[in-house]
């Protein structure tokens, strides 16, 4: 069946995509803006999370690409055993390094609170995975638009260029009485900023070396969940029902230290043009391979 060919949506790969991810979540999740915290709202909040992969999956499609071949990036699991334990490992490392921060600076943390429930960090995980960063992520930022950007821009600038647009995507969430971004100091917003910038060159840097969203799928569902075994101090971080924003201020910037120096080390190692040993994945691997369209 022939495909319906729009020369921007040709010579524009990119921009089409973040445009339709933008439209689609927007739109989707318009209504849980003004309601209530409800089931209903977490319905349009979820529903509308899923902008990326479809926005992705439609402009290969328009492009008259592979479709098939851009999905089998969520199923290839076969990358080595040493790129699982990063997507696993990596995070849990950076919550002992983030706790002995906090630490250090006699931050809100308590040691002697009990270990998370296994059952309780493998639901989130799970949830994260397919619902909150995972599935409805990165088969759009990862899969589509990082290979592309490799090509034309270098890794680095690449994933910053993601994640800027990755940061301002999640805009609606900051205005949903329903998500968690809604009720952030101003201190979280700021750090969380920084933190989705070198996220994303960490994402940037699994993808590169495997060429599989899995992974990356995998590495954002598990930076989600590790925060869970950081041995916060709630009654230090919550006094009286007013959140203490000194106590957030350390939290948040011992946070964004950790994974800043993380990406810094990945980078100084890997390199800025490809943040891979080889030659990361282009946007060859859906379309034509004798044809490199650049997004302008």
């Amino acid at each position: 069946m022939a495909t319906l060919r729009l020369p921007w949506v040709d010579e524009h790969p990119v921009a089409a995509f973040f445009i339709g991810a933008y439209a689609y979540t927007w739109v989707i999740s318009a209504p849980a803006l003004f309601m209530e915290p409800s089931w209903t709202a977490a319905i349009f909040i979820y529903l509308g999370s899923f902008g990326p992969p479809i926005s992705a999956a439609v402009v290969t499609w328009l492009r008259g690409d592979d479709v098939r071949a851009w999905a089998r990036q969520i199923t290839k699991w076969n990358v080595g055993w040493q790129w699982w334990a990063i997507a696993f490992g990596l995070p849990l490392l950076a919550a002992v390094l983030i706790t002995a921060g906090i630490v250090a600076v006699r931050g809100p943390v308590d040691l002697g609170q009990s270990l998370v429930s296994p059952a309780l960090f493998v639901g989130v995980f799970l949830f994260a995975l397919v619902l909150s960063g995972g599935l409805n992520e990165e088969p759009g930022w990862r899969g589509f638009a990082q290979p592309r950007l490799n090509e034309r821009y270098g890794a680095v600038r690449a994933s910053l260029i993601v994640g800027i647009v990755w940061a301002g995507w999640h805009l609606p969430y900051f205005f949903a009485p329903i998500t968690p971004h809604s009720s952030f100091p101003l201190v979280n917003r700021i750090g969380w900023f920084g933190g989705i910038l070198a996220l994303s060159i960490l994402l940037a840097w699994v993808y590169n070396n495997t060429g599989s969203v899995l992974i990356a799928m995998v590495l954002h569902a598990m930076v989600n969940t590790a925060d869970m075994v950081i041995p916060l101090a709630a009654d230090q971080i919550l006094v009286d029902g007013v959140i203490n924003e000194q106590a957030v201020g350390i939290v948040t910037s011992v946070h964004l230290l950790v994974y800043v120096f993380i990406a810094l080390v990945i980078v100084a190692f890997f390199g800025r043009e490809t943040l891979a040993r080889g030659e990361p994945p282009g946007s060859s691997y859906i379309g034509d391979r004798q044809q490199m369209v650049a997004d302008n």
